[in-house]
């Protein structure tokens, strides 16, 4: 088989196991309400840690200062 058709064939398995992943995915979220608590959670959890990242990452001396300890 040509190095060419070798690379479609890699390129079709990851999509085929990619999409097996995302449908695995979407069934066990719809199956488990418990699991859509915690996405929902970690979703606050990942937007305010990006939040503090981003005012930690500035210039400013001691930025980190400006954030609510709450």
């Amino acid at each position: 088989m040509t190095p060419r058709f070798q690379l479609y064939e890699k390129i079709a398995f990851s999509l085929v196991c990619w999409s097996a992943a995302a449908c695995s995915t979407f069934i066990a979220y719809e199956r488990c309400p418990d699991i859509r608590v915690v996405l929902h959670v970690g979703e606050k959890v990942l937007r305010e840690s990006g939040q503090y990242s981003f005012v930690c990452a500035t210039p400013v001396a001691d930025a980190c200062a400006q954030l609510p300890i709450n």
